[in-house]
């Protein structure tokens, strides 16, 4: 009984003495930072006589669109455009829909449309899916701020606001 006494007291003494609050806290591992600068063309908007005509990709939100500075860190073409940012691609994705004009939105590390294509003289085009024919023409519609919000035009539908058509070009 006075062993087991012993041995607890020790054991004690042993965890008080290893975790004193007086000692500054463990140095953490040195921490990887992955912030590789990649320069690259933009990808613009080529319309003659509209309002987009020479506006700039941007993969600053989720609904893709077309702004005075767009992105020029590195777009990767492997079937998907990558947007490479940090660590991470966004993914310029279609989304499926029943209209003619489908919505483009950027998902982080997530790359679903994989028709993803560069033609002649650099226009951006898709090949045909199941959900999509084969287009190289988009609509840019009013998204506030100065963006215009990105669709892929695959007919004559048009949402209700004022948009254009256009085609991307990477420069």
């Amino acid at each position: 009984m006075h062993l087991f006494q012993f041995t607890s007291a020790a054991l004690f003494l042993c965890v008080v003495s290893a975790v004193n609050p007086g000692d500054p806290p463990p140095v953490p591992p040195r921490t990887v930072f992955c912030d590789i600068r990649r320069e690259g063309p933009p990808i613009v908007a080529i319309s003659s006589n509209s309002m987009v005509n020479g506006l700039e990709l941007t993969d600053s939100a989720y609904q893709a669109s077309l702004a005075v500075n767009g992105f020029n860190g590195g777009y990767g073409f492997n079937g998907g455009i990558g947007a490479f940012d940090g660590c991470h691609y966004f993914y310029l994705n279609i989304v499926p829909s029943i209209k003619s004009y489908k919505q483009l939105v950027w998902q982080f590390d997530d790359k679903v449309t994989t028709t993803w294509g560069v033609g002649t003289n650099g226009i951006i085009n898709t090949r045909a899916s199941k959900d999509y024919p084969a287009s190289s023409t988009f609509l840019a519609c009013p998204g506030g701020s100065g963006r215009w919000f990105l669709y892929l035009q695959t007919g004559t539908d048009k949402p209700l606001s004022h948009c254009y058509n256009t085609q991307l070009q990477l420069k």
